[in-house]
């Protein structure tokens, strides 16, 4: 298992997240990587947290010993963005569900939570309303504003709800539009929101003929993604000192998601 680190670092007690400095995007490669092993997660079931973690899961899914092994230049592969949805039984629909996660069409019971999502202090800076929490009327008023389509996202095996994904300001002529997401602050660094938002992305593309998805980073939100550039986004600009949040200002990047892979 390869995890493009210093196989000095790679003790049992290592923490993937502390020692590691694995962000949701690197946890989600992980992942997938754990569930190509045999290694089977569900929704409920802790992460693993430390390498310890990792070869235990390894040991129940394959009874072999695993040796964790240095680098030698390669790194745990990303996720495709395919425009082919994998696992459906019929071949020509979306998947929209799989072990760990459910995408549910938004209605108005989930006004409630995606609300309190957005409102909650340590989203609200980092979502639409930048950290000044509208009326719950204005929020339900604005919910389909420039949206072309949404869903709630449910972990698969309770159905609660844990994450909200969003494409918006979608130009059909060009064939690009502009996708955004959401989710309960426990799960960061979890790989859970970063899973789900590939699902969506194969999701946009299977079911639309967009070339490419943007995604708006503020500076503020860059370390949570950053280890997906050149891998699973390009980073096609920079805009300087766009933001201002807690006393000073923040680069907004522009980044790009494509349907055949990363531009080079």
């Amino acid at each position: 298992m390869l995890l493009d680190r210093d196989v000095a670092s790679l003790a049992d007690n290592a923490s993937l997240l502390d020692d590691l400095a694995l962000d949701s995007l690197a946890m989600m490669s992980l992942i997938a990587w754990l569930g190509s092993q045999g290694a089977v997660l569900d929704g409920q079931q802790r992460r693993p947290a430390t390498v310890a973690d990792l070869l235990s899961l390894l040991d129940k899914a394959n009874p072999l010993r695993v040796r964790v092994t240095s680098p030698s230049g390669e790194r745990l592969g990303p996720p495709e963005f395919s425009a082919r949805p994998a696992g459906s039984v019929d071949p020509l629909a979306p998947e929209l569900a799989d072990q760990l996660v459910r995408l549910l069409p938004v209605v108005p019971d989930d006004s409630e939570f995606l609300y309190d999502l957005t409102v909650r202090p340590e989203n609200s800076y980092r979502w639409r309303y930048r950290g000044l929490p509208p009326s719950y009327e204005r929020f339900v008023g604005d919910m389909w504003q420039a949206v072309m389509v949404q869903f709630t996202v449910r972990r698969a095996a309770d159905n609660q709800h844990i994450g909200h994904v969003v494409a918006y300001s979608a130009n059909p002529s060009l064939r690009y539009c502009y996708l955004g997401a959401l989710f309960v602050p426990q799960y960061a660094g979890t790989g859970i929101p970063a899973h789900a938002v590939s699902m969506f992305a194969r999701y946009l593309f299977h079911t639309c003929p967009f070339k490419k998805l943007y995604l708006e980073v503020p500076g503020y939100n860059w370390d949570q993604v950053r280890s997906g550039e050149g891998q699973l986004f390009s980073v096609e600009g920079v805009l300087r000192g766009h933001n201002w949040y807690a006393g000073r200002d923040w680069d907004e990047y522009l980044c790009a998601i494509y349907r055949d892979g990363v531009d080079d």
